[in-house]
């Protein structure tokens, strides 16, 4: 995916367009970059699973419903996010021992309500919004070890999510910086999956396995034009 470049060409298009649409000091379009880590975190929690980190880097196309920097406006934000795993069950050099990694690239766009609450220097937000899962890409790679010794499975796949799990709830709340001519927004997001946790019945096995809702906590900062 050609995202890097594609992310710089828009933010140089959008500069040109927002400045000059008006001479304002609080034009109602606006945009900007973001980025910050990520974490994912399953709900109920995974034996053996902790929260998986991992960074995210977009764009902020904003517009204001008002001319003053207080009030409501609307927020698309088209992000990259990679993240890594690993995860390791018994001892290294024993039977029942196992390690798997795994490396997750997808690409999400939230559209958001921002409510700025006040009008100065330092503005406090709150937001509210949903996010579509657009595309995914995912590697894995296990080791297992029993008596007859020890082997390796993975493989790489490019999918686009299933319609019941790819779509989240986002709240968040920040603040925004007047630094010079340009805004630094700081954010705390939290992405809930709409899609409740499964419980399926897997026959070969006799096992019953269950599929966890996926909830993600996201610091960010950027900047704003």
């Amino acid at each position: 995916m050609k995202l890097f470049p594609f992310s710089i060409t828009l933010i140089i298009t959008l500069q040109t367009f927002v400045y000059g649409q008006s001479t304002d000091r609080f034009p109602r379009w606006h945009f900007g970059a973001v980025a910050g880590p990520n974490f994912t975190i399953y709900v109920p929690k995974t034996a053996g699973f902790d929260a998986v980190p991992g960074v995210m880097t977009g764009v902020d196309l904003g517009y204001r419903l008002q001319t003053s920097p207080k009030g409501w406006s609307l927020h698309l934000q088209p992000y990259f996010l990679g993240s890594r795993t690993s995860t390791e069950f018994g001892t290294r050099g024993t039977a029942s021992y196992s390690k798997t990694k795994s490396k997750t690239r997808a690409i999400y766009l939230p559209l958001l309500v921002r409510y700025t609450i006040t009008g100065g220097k330092v503005r406090p937000f709150a937001e509210i919004g949903t996010v579509w899962n657009v595309w995914n890409r995912w590697y894995f790679k296990s080791t297992f070890c029993d008596n007859a010794g020890c082997y390796d499975i993975g493989g790489d796949w490019e999918t686009v999510s299933s319609k019941e799990r790819r779509f989240s709830a986002l709240v968040s709340a920040g603040v925004q910086v007047d630094v010079g001519k340009v805004t630094i927004p700081i954010t705390v997001r939290v992405l809930q999956l709409l899609k409740k946790k499964e419980t399926f019945y897997e026959p070969f096995s006799g096992s019953e396995y269950t599929i966890p809702t996926v909830r993600t906590i996201q610091v960010t900062t950027g900047i704003t034009f």
